[in-house]
């Protein structure tokens, strides 16, 4: 009889001990996911940042500013997040294309740019890109 109150009374602390480590789980996940709506993942950040960061640089050719975009334009069309929409500025004209019957402009392929990413402050994202015609 003895035996069989241990074996109870440990059973209980054992179904004690799980529903306050499940409480704990179910308050962290939750305290996560409301964190993680702010802000992406550094590594989501970095995959953003290196569809573009290709593109950057102080001597580019022409071809590869066409390349840079086209992929600013695709990436505008399919992307929903305003926010993560990149601009791009040629000169003194700025393109944020989302209509998929515009088709992305085009720069000169025998002439060198200058190409600059401007990173947004809180996302850490590119924002935009400026291409300046290097002499």
């Amino acid at each position: 009889m003895e035996n069989a109150t241990k074996a109870l009374m440990i059973a209980a602390a054992v179904l004690v001990a799980i529903l306050i480590i499940s409480l704990g789980i179910g308050i962290f996940n939750m305290a996560s996911e409301s964190m993680g709506n702010v802000d992406m993942d550094e590594y989501e950040v970095q995959a953003f940042n290196e569809k573009f960061k290709q593109y950057v640089g102080d001597e580019q050719r022409g071809s590869k500013v066409n390349a840079l975009l086209t992929a600013v334009f695709n990436h505008n069309l399919t992307e929903t997040d305003e926010a993560k929409k990149v601009s791009v500025t040629v000169g003194t004209s700025t393109y944020v294309s989302t209509s998929q019957s515009t088709a992305p402009t085009k720069v000169d392929t025998g002439k060198t740019y200058k190409v600059v990413a401007n990173y947004n402050s809180k996302t850490a994202l590119i924002s935009s890109i400026t291409v300046t015609e290097v002499n």
